[in-house]
């Protein structure tokens, strides 16, 4: 056994030699790409539905301004849910448009000299993106958000974001990931696989929060993290949202097999496995069907029977009839198997005969067919399908693997009665799909499976089910729906009924957790089957679907086929000005440069100051940028490279501390007593923690006073802080005549916010007994 495992790491690993890295966005101009100053990634991955931002800074170094290119790698199963350009410390955010319209309002604002953005989906699922003019010696900072589903291995997720391009793409000056990870079930065992300094954090809700920060250099590989999640051997999941109270919700179905309940029952199995080698096949198409077949010997128990048919004009039987899966078998096939060289023509029909010739001698098996379905020699060598007799496979399943050729899917399909066919693409994709064939060949698998989602008003129902579902494969469905939902599954495994139901209670409205990225999710799926169904569609009904994908990308912010985002800038900037925010340096004024990287994004150059002997730079603080204590981050350029000089923190405060006045001890006050007066902040009290960063932003942060008073007639006594706590306090002495007096509290942060609270208080002449 272990040399067929090894065998399958070697065919798994010969998938992956060929497979450049992807990379994060890059941004190019006519003369080549523009230096990166910053890489932000933000992910929040509820359950499997992945949110990324990524924002990135990029400076034309240039004494000339270029109008730049930026692109982005889309992950297979993603869509682009948002996109932002940032001017003078102001966020743009990109509407949704159609094409056209959306070209010329770019091409308009680019020739009046405005800046401009226009972003488009490309056929490769690359994300990109026309910047018009950056001035010379002059930066751009962008922001990417898209959606995806991750995909599950039983109750494994893994989520990745790609590397920097290798070659003439410097990595950023400083890169920061945060990404956040909920789920309904509890997360176990969060690694991530090579990137040793990535922090996994626990959080008191159960969450789990990774940290990255990097200064000087990029990622270098891909960043993969990895984490499993507690689940059912067959787990059935759902939920739902209402992000509106006046529109139906949003319901979510997920089904995962995650191991055979059942694995004592598992009967002997039947493969016959038929390879494809004609000339078509050569190259990636025949090493990816190797590798598919390699990896599915190394998973056959001894007491299964397999036979391995090869073919191009002629069949080649390397194991004729169906034998033993004995190492002595299996190691023969495997000699065989690695003779194989593409050549001459593809004569499938004689193929499929000899293969149902070898299943007659099973009463229920399984075809392999690993072929780009191109026949070109044989009976029916200028068509499909072929001149193949149905009732030959009608008590067997059958599989096909196919490269090259994805639009020969739907004639595939058509050839036998129980088929599944898979499309294997070039790349890290090909991998995956050949992982999913071997499980669905030799794992065990639920068999007339259905899925039905039951309620009172529950339409437009998106995703599929298949009527096979292999262990370690899953599925996912979402709807719209009016009320509650009770999702039933049935199927059988072994000869064994499988029976699941949940009732998914539908909101009445929007909840603290938000939309949880189903509606987008909902509606990529509903856009994926309607431009899937475009271009085999009649005119009519084409005008239809761009008519229902235009309406969707509009709503759920999506670029689509039809649809892009397009953003012109007509407001007038925001202007530096002496007493905005200040950053002062010390470093020598030989420096080649002093510059800092803000937070968000902006890079902050500053200039020697020779009557003070530092470099100093000002900067705005974005609209709408959140309260809190953030970092920034200090490079001096040197004649030997760039130097980290080290991180400041600042504050971002728009809104004054909000305290209750309270007396501590007796409530009744009379002439010449002292009162312990004492303000509390109303937000809660400070424990004495050690301040928690999460990326740039200080989380935990103690209240910041410059001035707190408490008056009391027309005398004034200044509060001190008690201890570690956010308790202020003074004793006041009572130098009032007798009556109604009012203590006023008056609290002034460092950024000159003010509050006030007051307590009225009742002196008497002389103290009650």
């Amino acid at each position: 056994m272990t040399s067929r495992l090894l065998r399958g790491a070697l065919a798994a690993a010969l998938c992956l030699v060929a497979t450049p890295a992807l990379s994060a966005g890059w941004a190019t101009a006519p003369v080549g790409p523009l230096r990166t100053a910053y890489t932000r990634v933000d992910a929040v991955i509820d359950g499997d539905t992945a949110r990324t931002t990524v924002t990135q800074v990029f400076v034309n170094d240039l004494e000339t301004p270029v109008e730049v290119t930026y692109r982005f790698p889309l992950p297979e199963d993603a869509s682009v849910t948002g996109f932002a350009d940032w001017r003078d410390g102001r966020r743009l955010e990109a509407t949704v448009a159609g094409k056209e319209d959306a070209r010329d309002a770019y091409e308009e604002a680019a020739a009046e000299g405005r800046p401009a953005a226009l972003a488009e989906k490309e056929a490769n699922a690359r994300f990109v993106m026309r910047l018009s003019t950056v001035p010379p010696r002059g930066a751009r900072r962008v922001e990417l958000t898209y959606v995806q589903t991750l995909s599950a291995l039983g109750g494994e997720r893994t989520w990745v974001f790609p590397a920097e391009r290798a070659g003439d793409v410097p990595p950023p000056t400083v890169l920061d990931v945060d990404v956040t990870l909920r789920n309904e079930s509890p997360i176990k065992a969060v690694q991530s696989l090579n990137h040793g300094d990535a922090r996994v954090i626990p959080q008191r809700d159960g969450s789990r929060h990774v940290a990255l920060s990097r200064t000087g250099g990029g990622l270098g590989y891909d960043l993969v993290l990895r984490w499993r999640v507690e689940t059912e051997a067959i787990d059935l999941a759902a939920r739902a949202v209402r992000p509106d109270a006046d529109q139906p919700g949003y319901v979510e179905a997920r089904l995962s097999f995650a191991s055979d309940p059942y694995d004592a029952l598992r009967p002997p199995q039947d493969v016959v496995i038929v390879l494809d080698r004609s000339l078509s096949m050569a190259g990636a198409p025949l090493e990816r069907g190797r590798a598919l077949v390699e990896g599915i010997l190394a998973e056959l128990a001894p007491e299964d029977r397999f036979s391995l048919i090869t073919f191009n004009a002629g069949v080649t039987p390397i194991v004729g009839d169906l034998a033993p899966a004995d190492d002595a078998n299996i190691d023969l096939a495997q000699a065989g198997l690695d003779d194989v060289r593409a050549a001459g023509r593809s004569d499938l029909q004689a193929a499929l005969d000899v293969a149902a010739h070898v299943l007659r001698a099973s009463s229920a098996g399984t075809l392999v067919l690993v072929t780009d379905g191109q026949p070109t020699a044989g009976a029916g060598y200028t068509r499909l399908p072929l001149a193949a007799d149905l009732a030959d496979w009608v008590d067997h399943r059958v599989v096909v693997a196919h490269a090259s050729y994805p639009s020969r899917q739907p004639v595939l399909e058509q050839l036998f009665p129980q088929v599944t066919v898979r499309y294997v693409p070039d790349g890290d994709a090909g991998v995956d799909a050949i992982e999913s064939l071997i499980r669905l060949v030799v794992a065990p698998t639920i068999e007339d499976l259905s899925v039905d989602l039951d309620g009172a008003n529950v339409f437009a129902l998106e995703g599929k089910v298949p009527a096979r579902l292999a262990v370690g494969e899953y599925l996912r469905l979402l709807a719209r729906a009016e009320s509650d939902v009770v999702v039933r599954v049935s199927g059988t495994l072994h000869g064994r009924p499988v029976r699941l139901e949940r009732e998914v209670v539908l909101p009445a409205g929007p909840d603290a957790r938000g939309d949880r990225g189903l509606p987008v999710e909902w509606a990529r799926l509903r856009v994926a089957g309607l431009e899937a169904r475009f271009d085999g569609a009649a005119y009519d009904e084409q005008e239809a679907i761009e008519a229902e994908i235009r309406s969707l990308g509009a709503a759920y912010r999506l670029a689509t086929r039809f649809t892009s985002y397009v953003l012109t800038d007509s407001l007038a900037p925001d202007r530096i000005m002496p007493g905005d925010p200040e950053i002062r340096v010390h470093a020598p004024a030989t420096a080649l440069g002093v510059r800092a990287v803000l937070p968000w994004g902006e890079v902050v150059d500053c200039h020697w100051q020779q009557d003070e002997q530092l470099w100093l730079g000002r900067f705005l603080v974005p609209r709408g940028t959140p309260d809190g204590m953030y970092r920034m981050r200090v490079f001096v350029d040197g004649q030997e490279g760039t130097e980290l000089r080290g991180t400041l923190f600042f504050r971002v405060d728009s809104e004054p501390p909000e305290f209750e006045l309270l007396i501590e001890g007796d409530a009744t006050v009379a002439m010449a007593d002292t009162l312990r007066v004492i303000a509390r902040p109303k937000d809660g009290v400070y424990e004495g923690e050690a301040l928690r960063t999460v990326g740039d932003t200080v989380v935990r942060d103690k209240v910041d006073l410059k001035r707190i008073v408490v008056q009391l007639g027309d005398r004034e006594y200044p509060l001190t802080q008690v201890g570690d706590g956010e308790l202020w306090a003074a004793d006041v002495p009572v130098a009032v005549a007798a009556g109604r007096h009012v203590l006023k509290l008056v609290a002034v942060d460092y950024a000159l916010n003010s509050t006030e609270a007051t307590l009225a208080i009742d002196v008497h002449a002389e103290r009650t007994p």
